[in-house]
């Protein structure tokens, strides 16, 4: 064990000596590799073995799903789901077994393809079987979506990481605000789940879900299982969400008294036809239960900027408890 201890102390000097300035994919990620850089956990380092995507690490692509098709999508854009398995080098060499892979929840990871850099979080990882999945938007021009849009199952491509800062606390309990625009619910899941799973951890949920409307909020199933806990609750908010009736249509999408919308929401499923604001954040304050107040951000840039300023006030938090993924 001390010799695995000494092993990762080099692996970690290595891998800073080998981090450069283009490591960087330039989109001004709020979590850039060149700030956080890869490094093992406590958890790789319990386990005695090495972290095998500290460095840029082949991947093979194992499950490629269309989750919407870009005529489903009024927004334009495909949206993928990628599974992807550790591909050895050598192929049932003894070293293999010296490796995990481990991406906390909040983190992620580059791929790089050529000259092409670009971030993503996993929302599903197995430590031992080294395998993970992504939820990806594809966007229109977009370089990088134009080779994932290719991409097959078998292909292989390369990965780093995990990249990040945000660490759970379960020793004293928080209220913790997640707030996830489109796509971005994906690496909101793990933050969930680190929560509700922990018997121990008293902390509490508010995940508040912004998309386009109700055809457009991803993992709906995992949200519902969510729900059942008692420390868990969520709110969808859906500006576009319109069906045919006529008071709808000529509003342009679905009024309060909607019908259609209250028979398509399940169980526990709160929806509001209306984009988040100041105001609504503020209906989720509640004064009266205690705990550090924590803010986690995922979407895009201008998202996460606009609701980071907004939530700081009407959620009365510390901007040193907002954390953008």
């Amino acid at each position: 064990m001390v010799a695995n201890g000494e092993q990762q102390k080099q692996d970690l000097n290595v891998e800073e000596e080998l981090l450069q300035d283009s490591d960087c994919c330039g989109n001004g990620c709020t979590n850039c590799i060149l700030d956080h850089k890869p490094r093992p956990s406590k958890r790789v380092l319990l386990a005695g073995k090495r972290n095998v995507i500290l460095s840029y690490t082949k991947f093979r692509l194992l499950r490629r799903e269309t989750l919407e098709s870009e005529a489903e999508s009024k927004t334009g854009g495909q949206v993928l789901l990628l599974h992807f398995g550790h591909a050895p080098e050598e192929p049932g060499a003894g070293t293999e077994d010296d490796t995990v892979l481990d991406i906390p929840p909040g983190h992620h990871v580059m791929l790089r393809i050529g000259s092409l850099l670009r971030p993503y979080s996993p929302y599903w990882s197995d430590f031992q079987a080294k395998e993970f999945r992504i939820l990806v938007k594809l966007q229109a021009g977009g370089p990088m979506s134009r080779l994932l849009a290719a991409v097959q199952p078998n292909d292989l491509l390369e990965f780093r990481g995990p990249i990040g800062q945000y660490a759970h606390d379960a020793s004293t309990a928080k209220c913790i605000y997640i707030l996830a625009q489109g796509v971005a619910i994906a690496p909101t899941l793990p933050l969930v789940r680190q929560v509700l799973e922990n018997e121990e951890d008293m902390s509490r949920v508010w995940h508040l879900v912004c998309a386009r409307d109700l055809r457009h909020v991803y993992f709906r199933e995992e949200l519902l299982e969510f729900a059942q806990y008692w420390n868990y609750r969520s709110c969808l908010y859906l500006p576009h969400q319109q069906c045919a009736s006529a008071a709808c249509q000529e509003a342009g999408h679905c009024v309060p008294e909607c019908l259609h919308l209250r028979r398509s929401l399940r169980y526990k499923e709160t929806a509001k036809v209306a984009r988040l604001d100041a105001c609504g954040l503020a209906t989720h304050l509640n004064a009266s239960i205690p705990g550090q107040r924590l803010l986690i951000v995922a979407g895009d840039s201008t998202f996460q900027k606009t609701m980071a300023q907004m939530a700081t006030q009407s959620l009365a938090l510390d901007p040193a408890n907002v954390y953008l993924l």
